[in-house]
């Protein structure tokens, strides 16, 4: 497995990491991911022989806040670490940052993203007496 920091990124290797985890949602705008590589904070690819098998992309002023908007891995390469050593590699990044939020779809049906996260830190808003709020379009 090799990781990069680049944002060369062929579109057609974002589509179909993307769809192969689901997110339609991202790949019905494909014109939406050139700026929204380039206009990330911080992109980290995973690759496995010439082929992106995961990706983290953070959004965020690199100062005081960091939003993991996006952590995917290839089904094919779930739960083999991939996506440990991403958000790893992002805590490391963003250790000088006071916030770091990432959110994921309900905790009931992702537990095991969720012992994820947890084992890395992350804690529900409410545990830290705060409540986060959003609109999904």
């Amino acid at each position: 497995m090799e990781f990069s920091r680049s944002r060369s990124i062929d579109r057609a290797a974002l589509i179909r990491l993307y769809d192969a985890v689901g997110w339609s949602s991202y790949t019905r705008r494909p014109e939406d991911f050139g700026p929204m590589i380039e206009n990330s904070w911080l992109v980290l690819s995973a690759w496995e022989a010439a082929e992106l098998v995961g990706l983290v992309r953070v959004v965020g002023d690199g100062a005081t806040v960091a939003y993991i908007q996006d952590l995917l891995v290839d089904p094919a390469h779930q739960r083999g670490g991939v996506g440990r050593a991403l958000l790893e590699q992002v805590l490391t990044e963003t250790g000088h940052i006071r916030q770091t939020y990432i959110t994921t779809d309900d905790p009931l049906w992702n537990r095991h993203v969720v012992k994820l996260y947890r084992s890395l830190g992350f804690r529900p808003t409410s545990d830290l007496g705060c409540t986060t709020l959003a609109i999904m379009r």
